[in-house]
C-alpha cells in the first residue's frame, strides 16, 4: 500500500467498480498513479459513463497492450518506474499529468484534472495518438485506388467528381456489408466511410475493414459525418478510423486529408497540368 492507501501499482482493479476489458466496444482506460481522492472521482465518472457513450472500461495493470488510453500520475514514483518498464508506450495514447515533456503523439495534462468531462481529454489523447503516417505513405504511394463506402447517391457522385479530376481511381459501395466485401479483394490507399447507414454502421465497418488487412497493411479510413462531438469521434478511434471529414464534404479539406495517405502526382502526370493548374497536393 502508498501513502493514500492504495495498491501500489496505482490502479483499480482491485475495486469493484473496475471493468475488464469488455466485448461491446467500451474505452478501455489505464490509470497509474493518483491519490484516493482523485481515484474516487475517477470511479464516478466511470460509473456515469455506463449508461452514455462512450462506456469507459477501466484495466488491470496485465492489461495495459490492450489498453486505448492511459493516464500516468508524473509525481507517482511507482507509476513513473513502471513507465520506464514498458517499451511500447510511445506506440500508445498516453496522458502524462502535471509532466513537463512528452513522447510525441502524447498528452500532457495539468492538475486538477476536471473528471467530468474526461471522456473529451481521452478524446483529445486520442486524436495525437502516435501515427506512422510516413511508413503507411510509403506503404502506399503508388496506389490512388480510393473507396466510397456510402448509402447516398449523391454523396458518392458529389466525392467521385472531386476525386477523379485529381488522378485517383474511384470505387463506390452503397451499404458497408458491400464495401467490406470489395475492400477484402482489392487493395485501396483510402476509404472514406459513411457513419450512419442501415444494416452495419460505419464504426464495425471500419473495424472490419481494418481487420481485413494484419499486419498494417489496412487501407487508411476517414469517416464521413455530420456529427463532429468528441464522443463520436472517440468511438471512430476506438474503431481504428484515421481522419474525419464532415458533411458536406468540401474540396479543399478533402485533399488535404488525403495528402496524409497518398502520394501526389508529378505536375507532368496531372491531368490538371494540361490547364496550367498546380495540384493542390
Amino acid at each position: 500500500m502508498d501513502s493514500n492507501g492504495l495498491p501500489q501499482s496505482g490502479t483499480l482493479g482491485a475495486n469493484p467498480a473496475h471493468s475488464q476489458a469488455s466485448p461491446d466496444g467500451g474505452l478501455k482506460l489505464l490509470v497509474k498513479g493518483f491519490s484516493a481522492t482523485e481515484h474516487k472521482l475517477l470511479l464516478g465518472v466511470v460509473f456515469l459513463s455506463r449508461r452514455r457513450a462512450p462506456r469507459i472500461d477501466l484495466l488491470e495493470p496485465r492489461q495495459a497492450r490492450e489498453a486505448d488510453v492511459i493516464m500516468i500520475d508524473t509525481h507517482d514514483q511507482d507509476a513513473m518506474q513502471w513507465a520506464r518498464q514498458q517499451p511500447y508506450l510511445h506506440e500508445k495514447a498516453v496522458i502524462w499529468v502535471d509532466g513537463h515533456t512528452a513522447h510525441p503523439g502524447h498528452t500532457l495534462a495539468k492538475r486538477p484534472i476536471q473528471w467530468p468531462v474526461l471522456p473529451v481529454l481521452l478524446y483529445h489523447a486520442l486524436e495525437r495518438r502516435p501515427q506512422n503516417v510516413s511508413e503507411q505513405a510509403a506503404q502506399q504511394h503508388n496506389n490512388r485506388r480510393i473507396l466510397i463506402i456510402d448509402d447516398s447517391l449523391p454523396v458518392r457522385t458529389h466525392i467521385r467528381q472531386l476525386l477523379e479530376p485529381r488522378g485517383f481511381s474511384v470505387t463506390e459501395a452503397e451499404s458497408a456489408a458491400e464495401g467490406i466485401a470489395v475492400d477484402a479483394k482489392t487493395s485501396f490507399a483510402c476509404v472514406l466511410m459513411d457513419v450512419m447507414m442501415p444494416g452495419i454502421d460505419g464504426y464495425e465497418a471500419c473495424r472490419r475493414v481494418k481487420a481485413n488487412h494484419p499486419g498494417g497493411q489496412a487501407p487508411a479510413v476517414v469517416m464521413l459525418t455530420s456529427k463532429s462531438s468528441p464522443f463520436d469521434r472517440i468511438r471512430g478511434k476506438m474503431a481504428g478510423c484515421d481522419d474525419y471529414l464532415t458533411k458536406p464534404v468540401d474540396a479543399e479539406h478533402l485533399h488535404t486529408v488525403l495528402s496524409h495517405y497518398v502520394r501526389a502526382e508529378t505536375q507532368a502526370s496531372s491531368p490538371m497540368s494540361s490547364l496550367g493548374l498546380k495540384p493542390a497536393f
